[in-house]
């Protein structure tokens, strides 16, 4: 590659990034991307994992906040022209117990309502009170995750709801915002079960049901997917038609990726980003900003360097958390799982299997102290419920995410495995996960053809940005969340490194499929 100038250089090929070079390429930018791997993507990206016909989506499955995201409201059109194609399951998710019993979500409310309402009235009664009030502040949260923080956008989106509130009810409203996932389920609900269903969404980042903040992403994801206008989606075809189609949008445009291209180093004249230099050699000169879709610990301790970084903001650095580790296995299936709680979950899109909130705590815990949980969470997705396109005839995918394990195993709460590296033990970790399914669907290991296991160690392996497998790029407890994200006094995504950027899910608002922390990006270098 000869001697080449952009007035920006994106670092990875993300969908965060992607979005990001979409909006600076429509507003007359010369953008290039470059990534080390040899397709777009990030960690999501979409391949035959198992066996062949099979598709499998790499980490990333369920779309649950890009639908009213502002970036996808504004390109929907221009993205389907690329082949996007949103799916929404007619049961979006649902917890399962290993007596049989479930609660299910429908896209209709009262469908909701009834599956609660076999729980206890106040059940129902709990969830129609917290749908009610969601749909009352989406547009609050929607201002709330696309808009940099702190901004005059988001304080004035969430200073608006005080007028309906009143002083007091503000409070309440504020207290609701930092509440456990495990208390604000216990306040709005009567049930065990109940309390089961709206607990797990906090768990998908690193939060346990006690941890602060994890009751407001628990009631804001539920409330999302119970939105006719939103929604849980995914597309035709496997979550790698996200990416591709922003690719090839952002190609239309002029812009360019570079696949195979790994950055090694952020050129600097003093403390001023000038480009980067890949590594074959070639310098990339930047005019205007270099942006890093990148975990922070990789751009400043790898790309940077500590010597040009001040030390304070190096030691913000050096104390930035990952969190807990996840496995990922892939199901090939001959047939569909033939679920303990029946039909009604074999429409649904995403379930969770545990015993109820305890058990998610005691397993969260034995991860925290570097044990192999005997009852982890499991996130279960069945695209191929909705979406046939990504199996053979007849057959079918499962999707699932443990939740959580330690990236250094010391020990087995179950005493079956021996710890050791994750290359040694993953597969008769996979086993039991395996056994687990089986419980809840009689017959599923007979059903298995084949199966694709990711340790934490083969996701960093796979996208360096997942640190010891930590899907979120970084912890997203409370002090790492927001105004906090990824650092105090550095949540607008600028850095001590001048025209240099990070975006991504290290990020606000961090882990999800919504764009947003891309859309923020762009925003702030059109400003």
């Amino acid at each position: 590659m000869g001697a080449v100038v952009y007035d920006a250089v994106l670092i990875g090929a993300g969908h965060n990034a992607l979005t990001a070079g979409i909006l600076l390429t429509k507003a007359g930018w010369r953008v290039g991307i470059f990534e080390r791997g040899q397709d777009v993507g990030g960690a999501i990206r979409t391949a035959e994992w198992t066996l062949p016909g099979y598709r499998h989506d790499a980490l990333a499955n369920t779309h649950v906040f890009i639908l009213i995201s502002p970036f996808y409201r504004q390109m929907r059109a221009e993205l389907e022209k690329y082949g996007l194609k949103y799916l929404r399951f007619p049961v979006p998710l649902a917890s399962v117990f290993p007596d049989g019993d479930a609660v299910c979500m429908h896209r209709d409310l009262e469908q909701t309502l009834g599956s609660l309402g076999k729980q206890s009235a106040a059940d129902a009664d709990g969830w129609r009170f917290l749908y009610d009030l969601y749909k009352r502040y989406q547009e609050t949260f929607v201002a709330l995750f696309s808009s940099p923080l702190p901004s005059v956008r988001a304080l004035a989106g969430l200073i608006r709801p005080r007028l309906g509130l009143g002083p007091r009810g503000t409070v309440e409203f504020a207290q609701m915002l930092i509440m456990s996932a495990g208390d604000f389920a216990g306040r709005h609900f009567s049930t065990a079960k109940a309390r089961a269903w709206f607990v797990p969404w906090a768990l998908h980042p690193d939060h346990s049901p006690e941890t602060a903040g994890g009751g407001a992403l628990s009631w804001i994801v539920l409330g999302t997917s119970q939105d006719p206008g939103a929604g849980l989606a995914i597309p035709e075809g496997g979550s790698g038609a996200l990416t591709a189609a922003l690719a090839s949008l952002l190609r239309s445009l002029g812009g360019e990726i570079h696949l195979g291209q790994e950055v090694v180093r952020i050129l600097l004249r003093g403390r001023t980003a000038q480009g980067v230099e890949l590594a074959g050699g070639t310098r990339v000169k930047a005019n205007r900003a270099v942006v890093a879709g990148l975990a922070p610990t990789k751009l400043f301790l790898d790309l940077v360097g500590e010597g040009h970084l001040p030390g304070a903001f190096l030691e913000l650095v050096r104390r930035y958390r990952y969190g807990l580790s996840v496995v990922k296995i892939d199901y090939a299936l001959d047939r569909a799982p033939a679920w303990i709680a029946g039909d009604e979950v074999g429409r649904a899109g995403n379930l969770h299997l545990a015993s109820g909130v305890d058990s998610m705590s005691h397993a969260h815990n034995q991860a925290l102290r570097g044990y192999l949980p005997d009852e982890p969470l499991l996130i279960v997705s069945q695209p191929t419920v909705l979406d046939p396109t990504r199996a053979p005839p007849g057959k079918h995918t499962l999707w699932v995410v443990v939740r959580s394990v330690p990236h250094l195993v010391k020990g087995d709460s179950g005493g079956e495995i021996q710890p050791g590296p994750w290359d040694r033990i993953k597969d008769r970790f996979a086993d039991r996960v395996t056994g687990l399914l089986e419980g809840y669907a009689p017959g599923f290991r007979a059903s298995v053809l084949g199966r694709c296991v990711l340790s934490p160690d083969d996701l960093e392996r796979l996208n360096p940005n997942l640190v010891r497998g930590d899907v979120a790029a970084g912890s997203m407890l409370l002090d790492q969340s927001y105004l906090f994200r990824p650092f105090p006094g550095w949540s607008r995504g600028q850095t001590p490194i001048r025209r240099l950027y990070l975006t991504g899910a290290a990020t606000h608002p961090g882990l999800g499929i919504s764009t947003n922390p891309g859309y923020i990006t762009a925003r702030l270098l059109l400003r």
